[in-house]
């Protein structure tokens, strides 16, 4: 399956995109994935505005149509909007805004109107005290959503890894609250969705290209407050 096929180019001063591309917005907490329609981007650096248009399905990234369905029952209208404000080397700050429209009923989100749109908005950012030190924070909310309507991250980071650079490396230490009827397809490898509690994790570059990492989730499952824990390890090699 392509997962990414569009091309790029300016239009009326915008940077726009169109075709299958992907959006990683909300710092990732909503979801890491792909929209199938286009983007517009516009602004300068201090303020900048991304618009996208389009289709989304959380089914088809693995290819699967549930029995008794059509790809139609389960994909999405997407509607976004998202402002960017970056008035110096240390500080940036988003908000935004997302409509879901003809979600699945049955595999989606727990909605409470009939034509299953889902409202999300959220707002977050992030400081940076000095090259190595930084805080970043989100918070997301679904206003359509019966339960669970709610997601919040915030982490503290210690320098980066940068796959182009071998012998960099990152840490970070946080907290993550993932309510699942807000949080679709996060970025997110320690906590899941319908998850709550502390993270931690830590990357290095081997060589160029190659990045290693260590995770680790302590917390617990929002529906039935079970106690639980993860630990995630991954080689991944870029090209």
């Amino acid at each position: 399956m392509v997962s990414k096929a569009y091309v790029e180019g300016p239009l009326f001063g915008a940077t726009v995109t169109a075709g299958r591309t992907s959006l990683d917005i909300c710092q990732g907490m909503i979801f890491d994935d792909e929209i199938s329609g286009m983007t517009a981007n516009f602004g300068s650096d201090v303020f900048n505005t991304n618009i996208a248009i389009g289709r989304y399905s959380e089914n088809d990234h693995d290819g699967e149509i549930p029995d008794g369905k059509t790809a139609k029952d389960i994909t999405a209208d997407y509607y976004g909007v998202q402002f960017d404000y970056t008035p110096n080397d240390n500080l940036a700050l988003n908000a935004g805004y997302i409509l879901l429209s003809g979600l699945d009923k049955d595999v989606e989100l727990d909605l409470d109107v009939d034509d299953n749109k889902a409202n999300l908005w959220y707002v977050g950012g992030k400081y940076n005290f000095d090259k190595n030190v930084a805080l970043a924070g989100q918070y997301l909310q679904n206003a359509d959503a019966n339960s669970y309507d709610k997601a919040g991250s915030v982490e503290i980071q210690y320098k980066g890894a940068s796959a182009k650079d071998a012998g960099s490396w990152g840490a970070y230490i946080g907290y993550r609250h993932l309510g699942e009827n807000v949080t679709i397809e996060t970025a997110y490898d320690d906590a899941a969705e319908g998850q709550k509690g502390l993270v931690a994790g830590v990357e290095y570059v081997f060589t160029q290209n190659v990045i290693g990492s260590l995770l680790y989730f302590d917390g617990k499952d929002l529906k039935t407050d079970t106690d639980a824990n993860t630990v995630y390890t991954s080689l991944k090699f870029k090209f």
